[in-house]
């Protein structure tokens, strides 16, 4: 669900915080970014535009260049128990070095992050919502700990939502 990159021009698109949830359906806890994205739904009230990413981490650099501020949920794996929802703020030189993200997909969330920052395709401002993952077997679907942390991590990006639009209101 690729849209085009945002036009420089159209002020209220790149001003609109992105969402973006990453995952795959078919491979159990992977899912979590999907599920948190879908579980947004209509939270946002028009707050944020909220996508389905593509399965491979490139395609991101398309969906937010242009845009200034991105939220982007995955499933992590870093040793944390299953369904714990981790925040990161991505600066100008990506990931701090507290944060070693990994990935199912062919091309990793960090790598991505690397490559938009060699080719200034960033956004002013990312923001990475983890939800430790557990299980990644085909064909089962999210593991009780992670559709808890599912839970938490739509409540904790629609709060930040409503957060920046109340700050955005205001001065």
């Amino acid at each position: 669900m690729a849209l085009p990159p945002a036009d420089p021009s159209d002020a209220p698109t790149r001003r609109t915080p992105l969402v973006i949830g990453l995952g795959n359906d078919d491979r159990g806890d992977d899912a979590a970014g999907l599920a948190v994205v879908r579980a947004l739904g209509s939270r946002t009230l028009g707050a944020a535009r909220v996508l389905e990413g593509p399965r491979e981490a490139t395609g991101l650099l398309d969906l937010w260049t242009g845009v200034e501020r991105v939220i982007v949920v995955d499933a992590v794996r870093s040793g944390r128990p299953p369904g714990t929802v981790v925040r990161v703020e991505v600066g100008p030189h990506g990931f701090p070095s507290s944060v070693r993200p990994s990935s199912t997909h062919g091309l990793s969330l960090a790598e991505a992050v690397g490559l938009g920052i060699s080719l200034g395709a960033m956004p002013r401002s990312l923001v990475v919502y983890g939800v430790e993952a557990g299980d990644f077997a085909a064909g089962r679907g999210l593991s009780g700990p992670v559709a808890r942390g599912v839970v938490e991590a739509a409540r904790r990006v629609a709060d930040e939502l409503a957060g920046a639009a109340l700050g955005a209101g205001e001065g």
